[in-house]
């Protein structure tokens, strides 16, 4: 293994503070109800997959009999989120993780799904990751604005960034390995004939993907840490 790509939100960073905030505030700023935890959790983690990403599928909720009003408090939204660097937070480990991987010369990527490169450029130099990453790209790197359709249509984007991010570091698939909390991470890794590392942080915190059969199952960054240490990642997928 010469190198691993990471996904960001719920992975390397733990976003849910932050998006619950920012929800939340949005809401309130639109004099509409604030919802609690247990519903944020239900309509961000747990739906199915459906049009739109996780907080906005979360105000759709919120707003129900109300569409004509989802756009205007998802802008507001996206300026709050934009605007709450500071509550940005790392999941434990990983600059630890982040800072062995490079003292064994591994390449390192992240690509995030998250439209904002300006934002994620600034949450990386904030938390001090911008010193460890090679390589960031977001979907606003691939030049695709539009709302993802469909699960179907997640996966070949996420394939389409994982791609640009391995060309990037000059490295090929069979390389490195991939990181994320979600099941098109794990389906993109296999498309890419990747070694795949389900964490279960994020998206896995709340539901069973084991039916994607990633090639490693990990609960933190710490296990992760501990495999890398013992060269356990290096075997065939």
């Amino acid at each position: 293994m010469k190198g691993a790509i990471f996904d960001w939100d719920g992975t390397l960073v733990d976003i849910d503070e932050r998006e619950f905030y920012c929800i939340n505030q949005a809401l309130l700023t639109h004099n509409a109800g604030s919802i609690d935890r247990g519903f944020f959790i239900q309509n961000y983690y747990r739906r199915p997959f459906e049009v739109g990403t996780g907080p906005r599928m979360v105000l759709e909720a919120a707003l129900l009999g109300k569409t004509g009003k989802v756009d205007d408090v998802y802008e507001t939204y996206r300026k709050l989120f934009g605007g709450t660097i500071d509550k940005a937070k790392l999941q434990d480990g990983a600059l630890d993780l982040l800072r062995l991987l490079k003292e064994h010369s591994y390449k390192i990527g992240i690509a995030t799904m998250r439209f904002t490169r300006a934002v994620v450029d600034t949450e990386l130099e904030s938390l001090g990751v911008d010193s460890l990453a090679d390589v960031l790209l977001t979907r606003e790197d691939l030049g695709f604005k539009r709302a993802l359709g469909s699960l179907e249509e997640t996966v070949a984007q996420r394939v389409r960034l994982i791609s640009r991010a391995l060309d990037k570091l000059g490295l090929g698939p069979r390389d490195s390995f991939l990181v994320g909390d979600s099941w098109w991470d794990i389906r993109a890794g296999k498309q890419l004939d990747m070694r795949t590392v389900l964490i279960l942080t994020g998206f896995s915190s709340h539901n069973d993907f084991s039916s994607e059969r990633p090639d490693v199952v990990v609960s933190s960054l710490q296990e992760l840490e501990a495999m890398v240490r013992k060269g356990a990642l290096a075997g065939p997928s």
